[in-house]
């Protein structure tokens, strides 16, 4: 039994550091790195990174290109998606609302999840594909984005338990990604509970120059939030009448969504 559980100990760390990479290496800055990068900026010791690499590598998780000397994703996790894709239900059950939201608002409209404790994730986007559409705002699947950023976090942040919300932001903190990024709790905490006013949320460049969100919820059985449903565009391009539109059309879908997946809203005070 002791040599089990020195086993499981010595595999853990392996099988957490493991997890670490390959979610940097999945991330748009970081998608091709070399050991020496990976082992400094995951806090992994080099050995111990290159032996994982090495085992990652055989079965073909990660790519290692020997001109460069880097590594990145590699082509059976492609496998994998696709098939996570096949059994995930309820994204197939809500992208026919996806494309609804994308088609009403002439925006492109996405779905996000939580990656970890930290990040949202984009796991399903519409996007117009009309000789007439206007300039648009394109996204890449699998890109994240820190929970304390843009309409996407606020939403996700203001229906979360409070205590919840605050370990997070704690953890996470403000970074300042444009002169429009909220970076103080008091001014964060105000929109927060704006966003639960409206039961939407709305960011002007907090993100990314000249691009807004607008983002509602989408709950669970159980009443907790699991993903956010959102549309984004150009900041220079919209009006505020099309912000509230918009906002209007993603609690719909938001319903829509809930109805077919068994969700419902939390019970909550209204602030």
């Amino acid at each position: 039994m002791q040599k089990q559980n020195e086993k499981e100990k010595s595999e853990v760390p392996a099988l957490e550091a493991s997890i670490k990479i390959l979610e940097y290496l999945s991330r748009y800055t970081s998608k091709e790195r070399s050991l020496s990068q990976i082992s400094k900026n995951l806090s992994i010791n080099k050995s111990t990174c290159h032996r994982i690499l090495k085992l990652l590598n055989h079965y073909r998780y990660v790519s290692y290109d020997e001109d460069s000397k880097q590594y990145n994703l590699g082509p059976y996790l492609i496998i994998l998606g696709s098939r996570a894709s096949e059994f995930t239900d309820y994204l197939k059950l809500a992208k026919p609302y996806l494309k609804w939201v994308c088609e009403e608002t002439r925006l492109t409209s996405v779905l996000l999840e939580p990656l970890s404790n930290d990040r949202l994730m984009y796991v399903a986007k519409e996007e117009l594909d009309l000789p007439d559409s206007p300039v648009q705002v394109t996204v890449k699947l699998g890109q994240h984005f820190p929970l304390t950023s843009a309409s996407f976090g606020k939403c996700y942040l203001a229906f979360l338990e409070e205590e919840k919300t605050n370990e997070i932001i704690q953890q996470v903190n403000f970074k300042q990604f444009t002169d429009k990024s909220i970076t103080d709790f008091e001014t964060f905490q105000e929109s927060l509970n704006e966003v639960k006013r409206k039961g939407y949320a709305v960011s002007y460049e907090e993100h990314t120059p000249d691009v807004f969100g607008v983002a509602a919820p989408i709950f669970n059985p159980y009443g907790n939030i699991t993903m956010v449903i959102a549309c984004i565009g150009f900041a220079s391009k919209i009006s505020e009448d099309h912000i509230s539109f918009c906002g209007d059309k993603l609690k719909e879908a938001s319903r829509r969504i809930m109805e077919v997946i068994g969700g419902r809203e939390p019970i909550y005070k209204k602030i």
